[in-house]
């Protein structure tokens, strides 16, 4: 398979590449009266999320930006990595909203709304709403085949296989593309891990009541909306459900053309938990 490798020893060059000026580093934003979680996408780094908490930070929103296990870091920390340590690093970053005693809505990008929509669904009351952004529960048909009929093939061998990834991000907007961090190597094991972590949460698609807002856009060439916007609205077990359509992004939507669309949604749903803040006994 064109552009295959089975070693990544030089960790150093595999690193996420971060253009000048660009953080990837996990964040803590203060306010009150609500929390915001946020949780990037697979392969990816907070940066991604970073515009978007900025902009609820700004509206006085609490917000924490988590690092997903493996993540930001080389190729090598990626594939060791499982869903179930991505999905550590959300609970944890949960935890560290909790203690506030507000409410706390779960904000996902891509492989983060799946581990969003789990979080929601593990937690239930400890969530009070959940927004999925660019939701990846199916990957592309062709894609998807190819990764199955791959881990049939190569069965253990997945594990020690990294792909060159010459491309750029799923970004329409040309100058936020050209300064997107990027893998130069990514574990072939990463995606086949989304794909088992999706199989893991669509059947707690159901079980989430929690007032809901979908995001996607109709160019996402990673993860096709029809296909993943149908089957989470359909499923999703909330009564208050709300999905909307973008028509110039391409995947990573929090950094695309419409960013300042999704952050004013993104806005008006998590202010509609927003309590008095709570008063700190005097001590």
């Amino acid at each position: 398979m064109p552009g295959m490798s089975s070693d990544s020893s030089d960790s150093a060059e595999a690193a996420s590449r971060n253009s000048a000026g660009v953080d990837t580093h996990e964040f803590f934003l203060p306010g009150a009266g609500v929390s915001a979680l946020l949780i990037h996408g697979l392969t990816g780094t907070p940066y991604e999320m970073r515009y978007l908490g900025e902009r609820l930070a700004a509206r006085g929103v609490r917000v924490r930006g988590v690092k997903l296990a493996g993540h930001a870091a080389t190729p090598e920390e990626l594939g060791a990595a499982g869903y179930d340590n991505w999905y550590e690093s959300v609970v944890n970053g949960l935890e560290e909203l909790r203690q506030f005693g507000e409410p706390n809505v779960v904000v996902g990008l891509s492989a983060g709304a799946v581990l969003a929509a789990r979080l929601a669904a593990d937690q239930g009351e400890a969530v009070a709403g959940l927004a999925m952004l660019a939701p990846g529960f199916f990957l592309p048909a062709s894609t998807t085949i190819m990764l199955r009929g791959l881990r049939g093939i190569l069965g253990s061998l997945v594990d020690r296989i990294y792909l060159l990834n010459p491309g750029e991000s799923d970004i329409h907007d040309a100058a936020a593309r050209s300064i997107h961090p990027s893998c130069r190597l990514m574990p072939l094991s990463a995606p086949m891990k989304l794909l088992d972590l999706s199989a893991l949460v669509k059947p707690m698609l159901a079980r989430i009541t929690q007032p809901a807002l979908v995001m996607h856009a109709r160019r996402d060439h990673t993860c096709p909306m029809r296909k993943n916007v149908g089957y989470v609205m359909k499923h999703l077990g909330a009564p208050e459900k709300r999905a909307v359509e973008l028509e110039e992004s391409y995947h990573v939507i929090t950094v695309d053309s419409e960013k300042e669309r999704v952050a004013a949604e993104v806005i008006e749903f998590v202010e509609r938990f927003r309590v008095a803040p709570q008063k700190r006994a005097a001590g």
